[in-house]
C-alpha cells in the first residue's frame, strides 16, 4: 500500500472517529451481606478508619463517618466484652466446671447492648457514603470527537471536548 493511501485512509478514519473516555469513579459501593454492611471502594473493602480518611475532603459526609466510627468503637467494647464473658463461662463448663449463669448472663447483656450500636454505626455510615457519593463529579462517558474539516485558519482538526470545548488544529 503507498504512503498516499495509507494518509487518506488515516485522514478519513480520524475525520469520522469519536473517542471514549471513562473516568474511574471513586464512589464507595455499599454491599449488604449475610453478616452484615460491606463498604467497598474499587474492588476493595474499607474499615471504618479508612472510610473516614477517604471521606476527609466533604465535610459532610466527614461528620456523619466520625458519628459512625463512635457507634462502631462503643458497639465492638461492648461485643467483644459480652463474647468474654459469655465464653468464658461456657469454656469452664466444657472443661467439667460448674456453670457461672451470673457471668454469662452479664455476657449476653453486654451483647445485646451492643445490638443499637451496631445499628447506628451501619445507618451512620451509610448516610456518610450516600453523602460522599453525591458530593463526586458526576463521571462516565465523555465524547471526544476528532473531525478533518475547515477551521477558522484553514483547513485542519477539530477536537469537541465533553461538547462545550473545541480545539482547532491546523
Amino acid at each position: 500500500m503507498s504512503m498516499k493511501k495509507i494518509i487518506i485512509i488515516g485522514l478519513f478514519l480520524l475525520s469520522i472517529s469519536q473517542i471514549f473516555a471513562q473516568n474511574q469513579s471513586d464512589s464507595i459501593e455499599i454491599k449488604k451481606t449475610f453478616f452484615g454492611t460491606i463498604f467497598r471502594q474499587n474492588g476493595k473493602n474499607l474499615t471504618p478508619q479508612q472510610l473516614i480518611n477517604i471521606m476527609q475532603p466533604n465535610a459532610e459526609a466527614y461528620k456523619e463517618m466520625k458519628v459512625a466510627r463512635t457507634n462502631y468503637s462503643f458497639g465492638m467494647v461492648f461485643s467483644f466484652a459480652g463474647g468474654a464473658f459469655m465464653g468464658w463461662p461456657l469454656g469452664g463448663a466444657i472443661a467439667g466446671k460448674k456453670m457461672d449463669w451470673t457471668l454469662f448472663g452479664i455476657g449476653v447483656g453486654l451483647t445485646v447492648i451492643s445490638i443499637p450500636f451496631s445499628i447506628a454505626y451501619t445507618n451512620h455510615s451509610k448516610n456518610a457514603v450516600r453523602n460522599f457519593n453525591n458530593g463526586l463529579k458526576q463521571t462516565g462517558m465523555n465524547t471526544i470527537d476528532l473531525k478533518l474539516g475547515i477551521t477558522p485558519d484553514g483547513i485542519g482538526i477539530t477536537m469537541a471536548l465533553f461538547s462545550n470545548l473545541i480545539l482547532n488544529y491546523h
